[in-house]
Formats: structure tokens, C-alpha cells, sequence
């Protein structure tokens, strides 16, 4: 037996990454959230945001955390992950009072726990938060909810929404920039 630490991802077949990596199924029915937590990433507008719009528009959450504080230069100029997100969101129809800022976040772990701040602070009590979506590229999903069932309040109920991007389980093995993506997983 093997434990997953142990495996060296630079050497290991393509179908026992993949089997790691993506769920066996998409998520087809998302329950309303009082809110959406988006995790920031290099281009986060590619995949991420546009998929918290169209969930927020669906009605599906009730706002949008975005997080992210790494900054980069981006066609608004220099924001965060954060706020290029928000520049996004606002611009396509989500009301910036419903749009809750995490500009701290550098890492996934970071994106829960300051997340979790920015929630508390939005809603007044975190515990206002029964059900929270979880918004992510699908092949960071994985690891980004075990991250959130480890770190976030235990009482709240946390919904994988992955945005299906330009990494997904049929193409990511073609490209140098999704092989390094997956393997960094």
C-alpha cells in the first residue's frame, strides 16, 4: 500500500493523476447559499468569476466573497486576485453591495480562513452562514473542499461549484501549463 504522500507526481501515470485530481461527476444541483466564497488565482476571470456571476444571477447565493491578495496587472490595472474579481463582477451585473472583499489570501489555506473573516464581518456572525458555495477551477476543486471541511465552521454546509475552464480532464495533459497545474494539486 501506498499513501498518497508518497507518490511522485512527476512519474506517475496520467489516469491515477486524473483519478486523484477530478470528481467522478459534475455537481448538477446547487442549493441556494447565502453566499459564494471565489478563489483567486492568476486570471481567476477566465473561469472563476464568470461562473460566481452566473451563479449569483441564478439566484443560487445571496453575495460574492471574493479572495485573493496577490496583485497583478490586469486591464484595470494593478489589483489584487480580489478585486480584479470584483472589477469583473460589478461590470457584469452583480451589485457591489454584494460583492465582499478578501484582499489578504495568498494561499487556498488562507483563501478559507480569511474567507471565514470576511464572511463573519459581512453577515455580522459567521454562524448566519448555513450553506456557502464554493467556487474554484475544477482541478483545484478537490483539494480546495478539504481544505474548507477541515477550516471552515463545522455547522456550515459547503457546495463544490467548480468552473470548467481551460484546465479540465480531457485537455489537461496537453499542455505543459495543465500538466504543471495538475501535478501542483
Amino acid at each position: 500500500m501506498m499513501f498518497l504522500s508518497e507518490l511522485d507526481v512527476n512519474n506517475a501515470e496520467y489516469s491515477v493523476l486524473e483519478s486523484i485530481i477530478f470528481p467522478e461527476a459534475a455537481i448538477t444541483n446547487v442549493p441556494y447559499c447565502q453566499a459564494a466564497l471565489v478563489l483567486g488565482t492568476d486570471n481567476p476571470n477566465i473561469d472563476r468569476t464568470p461562473e460566481a456571476v452566473k451563479q449569483y444571477k441564478a439566484g443560487n447565493c445571496g453575495k460574492l466573497v471574493m479572495s485573493g491578495g496577490v496583485f497583478w496587472d490586469t486591464e484595470y490595472g494593478r489589483l489584487t486576485e480580489a478585486e480584479y474579481m470584483k472589477s469583473f463582477a460589478v461590470e457584469n451585473g452583480v451589485p457591489e453591495k454584494d460583492v465582499v472583499l478578501d484582499n489578504m489570501a495568498r494561499t487556498t489555506i488562507e483563501n478559507m480562513l480569511c474567507g471565514a473573516i470576511a464572511l463573519h464581518r459581512a453577515f455580522r456572525y459567521i454562524s448566519e452562514v448555513k450553506d456557502l458555495l464554493l467556487i474554484t477551477s475544477l482541478y483545484h476543486m478537490r483539494r480546495s473542499m478539504l481544505i474548507a471541511d477541515a477550516l471552515m465552521p463545522k455547522k456550515m454546509r459547503v457546495h463544490p461549484c467548480p468552473a470548467y475552464g481551460i484546465i479540465d480532464k480531457t485537455n489537461w495533459k496537453d499542455t505543459e501549463s495543465g500538466r504543471k497545474r495538475v501535478t501542483a494539486e
